[in-house]
């Protein structure tokens, strides 16, 4: 997977899909909900992905191996974050990535 495929604009394009996490307890499917926090800083580019989880089954803060049809699998490190409620649990995973050189 290059650069490309994991900016904002692609990761946007798959809200609302499911992301699976393999755990020792059995596969957890993360629905991605949101992108956030775009910015660009001394050369990088950041962002956030906001997934919801089930209610009854918490993810410790961790890095985790995400399948998801679109982009097969990515090594991401999930937090648990506010937000969460009785019907999900909100995790949060920061990404950053070199500003792509314009042509």
């Amino acid at each position: 997977m290059d650069d490309h495929d994991t900016d904002p604009a692609t990761f946007r394009a798959q809200i609302d899909t499911v992301f699976r996490v393999d755990h020792d307890s059995g596969p957890i499917g993360l629905r991605l909900a949101e992108v956030a926090d775009e910015r660009i800083g001394g050369g990088f580019e950041q962002f956030s992905l906001f997934f919801h989880g089930p209610p009854d089954r918490l993810l410790p803060q961790g890095a985790y191996s995400l399948s998801h049809d679109a982009f097969g699998t990515l090594e991401l490190f999930v937090v648990p974050v506010l937000g969460s409620n009785h019907e999900r649990i909100v995790y949060q995973a920061c990404l950053s990535r070199p500003v792509p050189k314009s042509g």
